[in-house]
């Protein structure tokens, strides 16, 4: 029996001692606490991580981190726009930095404070994707209205290269009164070069019976820098060309056109469990003389605990020289309750 249970605790020794080397992250916590397993990725001041001895992930405020050791590789978004790719190691010459490590040895030393954002390059495809999708119904008694809309987000994140599809559906009925109907989707693709500066490439498309159109398609190519970065907020701005495929109501209407575009985009983050992302882009035609149109958008989203969150919203669109007079302009507010994976 003695030697049984030398056995066995060698044993249960050995199992935990694999199990660490297994699990090669390593977390220290400014109140003293350890964890060890795998970083999964860090957003918006939150570095989730998974461990063997839980049944959930752990969400830490990444400013209670002093010394962080992870062995696969990380895209890293550091402040002032820098984007770095590698593993992270302690710096031994000073305390609460980091090393950049990349294959070759060779390391650069960054304040754990420069870093804004994490995300593994090396896992599978799964966890190179995030996303979100939510939901929302508003009932009116007086007009018998009800309104539905739909909120969809897919992003991935490579070594140089980003992508992200977004989609937007509204429906809204009510009694003698034709039924309003809006779809917008955007999938775009960016590739980023340097430390702030990167080429985009995106298709828009838009369906809005408040202004006629029956679909308007819009290819675009362009370029943007991103002027301010850190660990509360990012704004950038970018420029291009795009190409409008419009179908109205009236098909008399239809046309083609090629525009210039403006846009501006900021995302404010870890302000509590509070979020912000705002953007306005403007487009001066360049074959219809006068015609300029514009986007806006604001979206504000509340976290709630299991990856569950409370948005609102606002879209404004307006075009000058719209196909039916008196549609220039058109707003949708939305709130909604969604849920997201990877953020």
């Amino acid at each position: 029996m003695h030697i049984q249970s030398k056995l066995l605790l060698l044993f249960i020794t050995w199992a935990i001692g694999f199990s660490a080397l297994a699990q090669k992250d390593t977390l220290h916590l400014k109140s003293g606490e350890v964890l060890i397993g795998e970083v999964k990725s860090m957003a918006a001041g939150v570095l989730v991580m998974e461990t063997s001895y839980s049944d959930s992930d752990f969400m830490i405020e990444f400013d209670k981190v002093v010394k962080l050791n992870v062995e696969r590789r990380y895209s890293i978004v550091l402040t002032r726009g820098r984007r770095r790719f590698g593993q992270l190691k302690p710096d031994p010459e000073a305390d609460r930095q980091l090393r950049i490590v990349q294959p070759d040895g060779s390391f650069e030393s960054v304040k754990l404070w420069e870093i804004i954002a994490l995300r593994e390059v090396e896992g599978t495809f799964w966890q190179r994707t995030s996303g979100s999708i939510d939901f929302g119904y508003n009932l009116t008694k007086a007009n018998n209205s009800n309104q539905y809309t739909l909120g969809i987000q897919l992003g991935y994140i490579g070594e140089q290269w980003t992508s992200d599809f977004k989609l937007n559906a509204l429906r809204t009925a009510q009694d003698n009164v034709e039924d309003v109907q809006r779809t917008d989707a955007t999938a775009e693709i960016i590739r980023i070069i340097g430390k702030r500066w990167y080429v985009l490439g995106n298709v828009s498309f838009l369906s809005n019976t408040e202004q006629a159109i029956r679909s308007r398609y819009s290819p675009s190519l362009g370029g943007g820098r991103l002027l301010v970065a850190t660990n509360k907020l990012f704004w950038g701005v970018a420029l291009g060309f795009t190409y409008n495929i419009e179908n109205f109501e009236d098909p008399s209407l239809d046309k083609n056109s090629a525009e210039v575009f403006v846009n501006t985009s900021l995302n404010m983050f870890d302000f509590k469990d509070f979020s912000l992302t705002t953007g306005l882009k403007i487009y001066p035609s360049i074959t219809e003389s006068g015609r300029w149109r514009s986007d806006f958008d604001l979206n504000l989203k509340y976290d709630l605990p299991l990856d569950f969150y409370i948005k609102m919203g606002t879209t404004v669109n307006f075009d000058n020289q719209p196909a039916v007079e008196g549609n220039d302009f058109d707003y949708v507010f939305t709130t909604g309750v969604g849920w997201e994976f990877n953020k």
